[in-house]
């Protein structure tokens, strides 16, 4: 046993010591020898385009109803009628609730009953004033009784009109026992149902009517934009300055609007200032309270820099592109970028027109390494409005 593990070491060294001397030899005696290099990745490049886009910055906003009126009850009683069905379109005039009516159409009659009672007691106390002025005439009564007969028809005829007073309110009180839309819009569901006590203490809210053709959008934008991009000192009432909104499953702002209002101040805290837009909204599909997005033309860049917005990667520091110089050495590139046009997105800053990025194969290099770059054939350029899809060449 000793003798074969002695006789196995012995034929180790000299095996090792071959090997040593045979690299030994190679590297002393062939200096030229060098290792093959792997050819460097093949990427394919383009060149930025250069094309007009029209200028626009988006924002977020809200929809918010034209007009929307509370119905609410205006007298105490038990409600007895519902005429509307809950979520139906309503016209202004149509009956939607009623108040029992009985007790007010009683006070109505009593005030009336009233009136006509006054008004008697009036034509009671002229006649008396004329029979006491024609009798003063004779001296056969007293100036005191023309006094006290001249009061008591002006008392007369001031209960009158307090009596008549009465009648219109209680004319009010029993016209509130019938409720009607006030305007044209689509109601709400009923808040209260039959048979409940309503107006007992406060006016109950019994539903709520919105009109929806057009609709408001509401959207905040900053003091800065509102100064260099839509000039705060021309804008007014009476803009016709267009605005597009999206929905959120919406790739396109395809519903066109007006701007037609801007507040009269700058929140403090925020420093943004509320815009308003109408919408037509003629198919009633944009309903209070949505959010949605809002792009503001502002006008045309005439000479933008636009790469397709896949070849555009993200990191902590933002977006960057990755560059291919004269000697094939990729570069890691900071861009500042602006709106999406078709299938390519606008470069603000950090690129220039004559610099290639890499479009197709970025996967496989990183910064500061060697590529074999092939340029990609002509991009024909995108039209400046980005709901024109983009028709060029696919590249993956």
């Amino acid at each position: 046993m000793k003798a074969t593990r002695l006789l196995v070491t012995v034929l180790g060294l000299i095996v090792i010591a071959g090997i040593g001397y045979g690299l030994f030899r190679l590297f002393t005696f062939a200096p030229d020898f060098q290792m093959p290099e792997a050819p460097p990745p093949t990427v394919i490049v383009a060149r930025p385009v250069i094309q007009a886009v029209d200028e626009s910055y988006d924002f977020t906003g809200t929809t918010v109803a034209v007009e929307q009126v509370d119905i609410r009850a205006r007298v105490q009683g038990f409600l007895e009628k519902i005429h509307f069905v809950e979520g139906s379109r309503v016209k202004c005039g149509d009956p939607l609730f009623e108040i029992e009516r009985t007790s007010y159409q009683a006070m109505r009659d009593q005030a009336e009953a009233q009136l006509r009672s006054r008004q008697a007691e009036v034509v009671r106390t002229r006649l008396d004033l004329e029979r006491v002025e024609q009798a003063i005439k004779t001296n056969a009564v007293s100036q005191q009784e023309v006094t006290t007969r001249r009061a008591q028809r002006d008392q007369a005829e001031a209960q009158v009109v307090a009596a008549e007073a009465a009648l219109k309110q209680a004319d009010l009180d029993l016209g509130y026992t019938r409720i009607v839309a006030p305007i044209d819009g689509r109601i709400s569901r009923r808040y209260v149902d039959a048979g409940n006590l309503v107006g007992a203490g406060q006016q109950t809210l019994l539903a709520t009517v919105v009109r929806l053709q057009p609709v408001y959008v509401h959207f905040y934008v900053s003091e800065g934009f509102l100064i260099e991009k839509l000039g705060a000192g021309s804008f007014d009432g009476r803009s016709t300055r267009p605005f597009f909104v999206a929905r959120e499953n919406e790739p396109d702002f395809s519903h066109r609007g007006v701007l037609n209002y801007m507040d009269n101040r700058v929140d403090e805290g925020t420093g943004t200032i509320l815009l308003r837009g109408e919408l037509p909204n003629a198919d009633e599909a944009f309903l209070p309270g949505m959010f949605f997005r809002v792009r503001v033309p502002v006008g045309t860049q005439a000479d933008a820099i636009c790469v397709y917005d896949r070849a555009l990667g993200t990191d902590i520091g933002g977006k960057f592109l990755l560059l291919v110089d004269e000697d094939g050495v990729v570069h890691r590139r900071p861009v500042e970028t602006g709106r999406p046009v078709g299938q390519m997105r606008v470069i603000t800053s950090g690129l220039s027109p004559d610099e290639k990025y890499i479009l197709k194969g970025m996967q496989f290099v990183f910064p500061g390494a060697k590529v074999n770059a092939v340029l990609e054939g002509q991009i024909p350029p995108v039209p400046a409005d980005s709901n024109v899809p983009h028709t060029g060449p696919a590249q993956e």
